[in-house]
C-alpha cells in the first residue's frame, strides 16, 4: 500500500503513530480555496491525515484554521466551482472521493460517512418533525418501507437514550432542547451504520453537564458500533477525555501530529505549547485569579499569508531559518512542522 512519508509526499513509509495499522480513510495533500474578489483565500493548504478502523482522531485549532473546511472538502459539501478549488485526494479504502461522480458520492454521505455540523438546533429542518427527518434518511439509504423506517428510527432514538420516542417523532425541532437536537442530530448520522462518523464541535452551544453527555455518548457508541471517528473542535479538554490521535491545524496546515497522550503531555510545535498554556488551571475556592498567557498577535490573513512559517509572526523561537517553510518532519513518536521542536 503507497503511504505518506512524515513530509506528506507518497512515499513507501508507514505512518509512525500506530504500532500496526489499516487505514480506512487517508488524505494525501488536501487543498481547497475559495476564490472572493479581494483574492484567493488559501483555506486549506496541503493538509494530510489518515483515520484506521475504530479509532478517534482529533482535528484541533482556533476558529478560521481550516477545520471545518477541511471536513466539508471530504464529503464534497462545498459550492461548486468557480467559486472552489479542491485538489489532492481523499481515499475511502481505496476510492477517491474527489474523483467520484456527484450521484456516487451522495451514496457515500451518510451510509459510509455521517456527519454531525455545528448547531445542531440549526441543523435541523423547522418545518418538518424529527420522525420525518429521521424516517427519510434511512429511507434514502436503506430502501426500507415507511413502516419500518419509522420503527428504526424509533431504535435509533432508544440508542441515544432518547426516552419517549413516539412523542420526540412527532416534535418539531424548535420544541427540544440543544441537547436533545443534538441526541436526534446524532441519531440520524448513525442510522445507516456509517463506518465513519465526523463529529464538527458537537459539544458547542451546549452546557457542561450535556456537553459531558453527549462526549460519553459518543464514546460509548463509537465502541459498540466499531466506528471511526473524525472529532472536530478547538476544545483540548475535549481531546483529552476522547482522543487518541489529534492533528493541530494552523493557517490551514498541520503544524503537529501526535497520540494524544504525547502532544497533551510533551508538545513540540509552539503554536500547541501555546494552546496549552491558554488553558485555566483549576482552582480552589477563594484563590486568586493568576494572569492567563495568550499567543501574541493574531491569526494571519489567509488572502495574505506570510512566507515561509505562518507561526513565525507570532512565534517565540522564531528566527531567520523561520522565512523558510518547514516540512511536516518525524520527531520522535510525533510529527511536528517547526524548524526548532520542543
Amino acid at each position: 500500500m503507497t503511504t505518506l512519508s512524515p513530509a506528506g509526499v507518497e512515499g513507501t513509509l508507514s505512518p509512525p503513530l500506530l504500532p500496526s495499522f489499516s487505514m480506512l480513510l487517508e488524505v494525501r495533500d488536501l487543498h481547497t480555496y475559495f476564490h472572493t474578489r479581494p483574492g484567493v483565500v488559501k483555506a486549506v493548504e496541503g493538509i494530510s491525515f489518515f483515520l484506521s478502523p475504530g479509532e478517534i482522531l482529533g482535528l484541533v485549532g482556533e476558529s478560521g484554521c481550516g477545520k471545518t473546511v477541511t471536513a466539508l472538502s471530504l464529503l464534497r459539501l462545498l459550492p461548486d466551482p468557480p467559486g472552489v478549488e479542491v485538489k489532492g485526494k481523499v481515499l475511502l479504502e481505496g476510492r477517491d472521493l474527489l474523483r467520484l461522480s456527484p450521484e456516487q458520492v451522495r451514496q457515500i454521505r451518510g451510509k459510509e460517512i455521517s456527519m454531525i455540523f455545528q448547531e445542531p438546533s440549526s441543523s435541523l429542518n423547522p418545518v418538518f418533525t424529527v420522525g420525518n427527518q429521521l424516517s427519510e434518511v434511512i429511507r434514502v439509504h436503506d430502501g426500507l418501507s415507511q413502516r419500518e423506517a419509522r420503527s428504526k428510527s424509533l431504535e435509533m432514538l432508544n440508542l441515544v437514550r432518547l426516552s419517549e420516542g413516539e412523542r420526540i417523532m412527532r416534535e418539531y425541532p424548535h420544541r427540544l432542547s440543544g441537547g436533545m437536537c443534538q441526541r436526534v442530530m446524532i441519531a440520524m448520522a448513525l442510522s445507516c451504520d456509517p463506518r465513519i462518523l465526523i463529529a464538527d464541535e458537537p459539544t458547542t452551544a451546549l452546557d457542561v453537564t450535556i456537553q459531558a453527555q453527549i462526549l460519553d455518548l459518543l464514546q460509548r457508541l463509537q465502541q459498540e458500533l466499531k466506528m471511526s471517528i473524525l472529532l472536530i473542535t478547538h476544545d483540548l479538554g475535549v481531546i483529552a477525555q476522547v482522543a487518541q490521535r489529534v492533528a493541530v491545524i494552523y493557517a490551514g496546515r498541520i503544524v503537529e501530529e501526535a497520540t494524544a497522550k504525547d502532544l497533551l503531555e510533551s508538545p513540540l510545535h509552539p503554536y500547541t505549547q501555546g494552546l496549552l498554556r491558554s488553558i485555566p488551571p483549576m482552582r480552589g475556592a477563594g484563590t486568586k485569579p493568576s494572569h492567563l498567557p495568550a499567543i501574541p498577535g493574531a491569526v494571519p490573513n489567509l488572502l495574505n499569508l506570510p512566507k515561509g512559517c505562518k507561526f513565525y509572526p507570532r512565534c517565540p523561537r522564531g528566527q531567520a531559518i523561520c522565512g523558510e517553510e518547514p516540512s511536516l518532519d518525524q520527531v520522535g513518536s510525533s510529527r511536528v512542522r517547526c524548524f526548532f521542536p520542543g
